[in-house]
């Protein structure tokens, strides 16, 4: 029962986490943007690399949440799994966009946080496209790149 309270929290922490990294980046991304919009040839390039990176950024926080229960016996990954960082990388990008393949499975109380991990995924994916979205109907205008 105490590591189930203990994977509740670390994903409660992880997804206010995300929520929080994801508002300021996109956030400043659209100041910055804004700033920039007359001096850079490409603005989109910069909003999508700024958004993908900040994905990246949330998977590796996931894959230290993996990493740091199994090492303090809070669950477990099996499989195709040897404990390397590579792996629990592996796995977050796998639970984050909700592709799900299979072959690295959580057992444990780490499932919640596998779950919650494809939830907050499936949510801030779905904001960055959003925000893609809007911010290419304000920059892009009619022989504009």
């Amino acid at each position: 029962m105490t590591e189930l309270l203990a994977a509740a929290v670390v994903s409660c922490l992880l997804v206010a986490l995300c929520l929080y990294l994801h508002f300021q980046v996109l956030r400043n991304g659209t100041i910055l943007i804004a700033k920039l919009e007359h001096r850079i040839r490409r603005p989109m390039l910069l909003v999508m690399t700024i958004i993908f990176l900040t994905h990246v950024t949330e998977i590796i926080l996931f894959a230290i949440a993996f990493w740091t229960m199994e090492f303090n016996g809070i669950g477990s990954l099996s499989g195709a799994h040897t404990s390397t960082a590579a792996d629990f990388f592996y796995f977050s990008i796998a639970s984050y966009t909700t592709l799900g393949i299979g072959d690295i499975t959580p057992e444990g109380p780490i499932r919640v946080v596998a779950g919650i991990e494809a939830l907050t995924g499936l949510l801030l994916i779905a904001w960055s496209a959003s925000f893609t979205y809007l911010t290419m109907e304000r920059i892009w205008t009619p022989g504009r790149d």
